[in-house]
This record gives C-alpha cells, sequence and structure tokens, in this order.
C-alpha cells in the first residue's frame, strides 16, 4: 500500500526528478540541507502549498504555452495557487482518477452513468487557465456521460435538467462541492419537499466544509439530509487539492477518508515532527502523480486525525482519515521561508 517499498521508491524518484529539473524546489531542498533525505527519508521532504501562491514552480523544459494553468478557489490571483500541468501529468492524473473511483465506488464506467453537476455552468477563461472549480467539473466529466448543470446561471434549481435526474433510469454520477450540493441543492429540495430516485445514484462530493462549517452541518448529519431527499443514494466525500490532482482520497461505507495506491498522508505537529495515529495535527499530502510541477510532497494547511493503516473496519487497505478544518489563519514557517 502507501508505505510500501514501491511507493517510497517512486517518491525518492519523483524527488530526485523535480530537484534536477526545478531550480525553486532544489533551492528549497539545498536551504534546509534537506538533500540527504531524498534517498534516505523521502518521506520527510516536503513544501508548503502556499508557495504555488506566489512562486512559479514548474519542472519541465516544456514552453508554458503547452501545458494547462490550473488556478486553486480564491478571491484574487495573488490568493490563488498557479500550478502547471503538461499532458503527461493530465494524462496520469487522469488515469488515477478513473482507477480510484473505479475501486471505491460501485460505477459501472465501461457503460458510463449519465453525468449531472450540482452546479451553474462554467465558461471556459478566455486566458487558458482552469479554476480549479471548473477543473475538477471537467476532470469529472471523463467518468460520465454528457453533462448536464443542475443549476442554471443564477444558482437557482434547473427546473428542466431536475425533471431529467428524477426521471432517470440509467445509473448516474452527480458531483458537486459540498457547501453547495447542500446549500443550492439538497436544502432547497427539502423545503420544497421534493425527492428524487437515488437507487441508481452515487453522489461524490468535495471540498467547502469550510464554508459549511458556519451552518453547522458536520459530514454525518450532511449524509442523513442527503439520504432523507434521495432516498438508496450512494453518498461519498473526497478529499483533495488542485496541487494534486487525481490523487483523490474517497470516503468509506464506514465514514473515513482512504488513501490508495497513488497518495499518502502523515500527520506533523508545530515543529513539523510526525505525529502517532489518532492524534491530531497539520496534514501532509503525498502524491505520486506530479510531473510538471514539485506537487509531490505539500504540507497543508488542513488539521486532521490518521487512525490508522489497513485495518479499517470497512476492509478497505490504506491509512483512514478525517480532515477537521483549516488553521485558523496561522501562517506555517519553514520550508516557505528558505526560498
Amino acid at each position: 500500500m502507501d508505505t510500501s517499498n514501491y511507493f517510497y521508491d517512486e517518491l525518492k524518484s519523483l524527488h530526485q526528478w523535480h530537484y534536477e529539473k526545478c531550480e525553486g524546489f532544489r533551492n528549497i531542498i539545498d536551504g534546509l540541507g534537506w538533500s540527504p533525505l531524498i534517498d534516505s527519508q523521502p518521506e520527510n521532504i516536503f513544501i508548503h502549498t502556499g508557495l504555488f501562491k506566489t512562486n512559479k514552480l514548474i519542472s519541465t523544459n516544456k514552453d508554458e504555452r503547452e501545458m494547462i494553468l490550473f488556478l486553486s478557489s480564491g478571491t484574487s490571483s495573488s490568493s490563488r495557487s498557479h500550478v502547471y500541468a503538461d499532458r503527461y501529468t493530465r494524462i496520469d492524473q487522469q488515469r488515477a482518477l478513473k482507477k480510484i473511483v473505479l475501486d471505491d465506488l460501485d460505477l459501472n464506467l465501461l457503460s458510463r452513468p449519465n453525468y449531472y453537476v450540482i452546479d451553474r455552468p462554467y465558461p471556459e477563461s478566455n486566458s487558458g487557465a482552469l479554476d480549479a472549480r471548473y477543473a475538477a467539473i471537467r476532470g469529472f466529466s471523463s467518468l460520465g456521460r454528457g453533462i448536464r448543470f443542475v443549476l442554471d446561471e443564477n444558482g437557482d434549481l434547473n427546473e428542466e435538467v431536475l425533471e431529467e435526474l428524477r426521471c432517470e433510469t440509467k445509473q448516474v454520477l452527480a458531483f458537486g462541492f459540498t457547501y453547495t450540493v447542500y446549500l443550492d441543492f439538497l436544502k432547497k429540495l427539502l423545503d420544497l419537499g421534493i425527492k428524487l430516485n437515488g437507487k441508481n445514484m452515487v453522489l461524490l462530493h468535495g471540498g467547502g466544509w469550510k464554508k459549511l462549517a458556519s451552518y453547522g452541518i458536520p459530514n454525518k448529519e450532511f449524509n442523513k439530509i442527503a439520504s432523507s431527499v434521495i432516498p438508496n443514494v450512494v453518498c461519498r466525500n473526497y478529499y483533495g487539492m488542485i496541487e494534486q490532482t487525481g490523487s483523490i482520497s474517497i470516503e468509506c461505507n464506514k465514514g473515513y477518508l482512504h488513501t490508495n495506491q497513488y497518495n499518502s498522508l502523515i500527520i506533523r505537529d508545530n515543529n513539523f515532527n510526525k505525529k502517532n495515529f489518532g492524534d491530531e495535527g497539520i496534514v501532509q499530502s503525498i502524491s505520486l502523480l506530479p510531473k510538471s510541477y514539485p506537487g509531490q510532497s505539500l504540507l497543508t494547511e488542513d488539521i486532521g486525525i490518521c487512525y490508522g493503516e489497513d485495518d479499517c473496519i470497512c476492509g478497505k487497505p490504506g491509512k483512514y482519515f478525517h480532515i477537521l478544518g483549516r488553521l485558523k489563519k496561522t501562517i506555517v514557517r519553514g520550508c516557505s521561508d528558505v526560498y
């Protein structure tokens, strides 16, 4: 699984690749004296996600025009991560996403379920950059057939599309961001007394928990509301980020997020020391997919708990964990300062 020799050998290779190809990454590693760790302790090498907001980190000689720029969510360009993905990285990310979804969810990808997006239509940027929100919508579209937006341009329920969803007889993949799914879809259906048939529906959602926290809706309550509005629906949360597209962690039927063959995570304290299973701390997220930018090992601003590995009561392998929230206006110093 994610702590096998294979996983760490792959992580070593990625570290070495980015060390040779990306000057910014190399400066950080050398500045911290971490270069010996590439071979001996690859899991202890990481950079802070905030670096992608302030620096152009690229690990390829290709012209930027040959790559797609992904922008994380944010209110201004200075608060958004800039991630440059080339064709090969995007292919690896898409293949991994399909494999993870196929392993974790009961979806028939051969016949391809009809794809519904619980969001408003998003036009592509004229600059060629993809907003994280629209990038995720487009990324998951490869798992389904067509794309139908359940909300209109104003964020209201699209009655015509909602009726299509109500009358579906094929398998359905519904995707959305947690906050939007709750506020603009589930809550509205609940208020209107509308129920949908979820017998053949998988509802995959992620992100937006920070906004949803103000409504006092934890994950268990979210699932309860979803089941009351869409009986028999398979509702699953996922954890992922634009800096590590493709290597998402999906919630199991017992409510835990799981790592897989493409990713891992480590919980650290404020001094960056590893914490034990069951202890709360800062999430370090590891992915084997980023090749055109050094996003393979990132110290995030998320707080989480990892409970164990390969012994979840659901039977799935991998580390299993919960994300509890975000650091409260705290600047994590260390690897960011060296740059």
